[in-house]
């Protein structure tokens, strides 16, 4: 019987195939989605996430890092993506990893997942190359519970003007710290957030509002 690494090596092989993940991306794919769980070992006010509790990936296209972080962790996971092929894709490729039972694909642009029945579910959000700060940290903090995380991978030079204060503040949600992977050397950094205060109703805002009025 196939080990979970030799299958999730298959997956990520067919998504390069089917156009969603570049050779290189497949290659660092498992170690670059195991980053994001550095937030663990930051200091942030809330509880450790506990089995069972609820993870959501934004734009999870071909795998990284949701998918892979489903079958790293003991979380239920929501999938989430716009795109009717990449969804089939996840489904297939959750059934493959015999996920079915805490891992669920949706078809929803995130920003309609946050007016949902998810919002204020969620002990953690994900995000890789999902859109800009402003758009990425919108869409995610809706969906966060109080003190649930958002964790973002960005360009391996990384810098808090990319995340102001006064913006994730807006949103109720505070800076609590970055990191670098060592398994992956220079080729991504990841930032953490933490939902302190309530997220006010008005977010999210439409995506196309987002991109013609981003709130930084």
């Amino acid at each position: 019987m196939a080990s979970v690494e030799q299958v999730l090596d298959h997956i990520l092989d067919r998504a390069v195939v089917e156009g969603y993940l570049t050779a290189a991306a497949a290659s660092e794919g498992p170690a670059h989605s195991a980053g994001f769980l550095g937030f663990q070992d930051l200091e942030f006010p809330g509880p450790p996430i506990l089995d069972g509790d609820l993870a959501v990936d934004l734009g999870t296209g071909g795998g990284i890092p949701g998918l892979v972080l489903a079958a790293m962790t003991p979380w239920r996971w929501l999938l989430v993506d716009r795109r009717d092929r990449r969804v089939v894709f996840l489904q297939w490729a959750v059934r493959q990893l015999g996920l079915e039972e805490r891992v669920e694909v949706v078809l929803s642009d995130a920003a309609d997942l946050g007016r949902g029945d998810f919002r204020g579910m969620a002990s953690l959000v994900t995000a890789r190359g999902f859109a800009p700060p402003g758009s990425t940290a919108e869409c995610a903090a809706p969906l966060l519970a109080e003190y649930g995380v958002l964790v973002v991978s960005e360009p391996p030079v990384s810098s808090t003007v990319r995340w102001p204060e006064a913006g994730l503040c807006s949103l109720g949600l505070r800076d609590i710290g970055d990191w670098a992977s060592d398994e992956v050397p220079g080729s991504a950094n990841f930032r953490a957030m933490v939902r302190v205060n309530p997220c006010s109703d008005r977010f999210p805002r439409r995506f196309q509002r987002q991109v013609a009025d981003p709130l930084f």
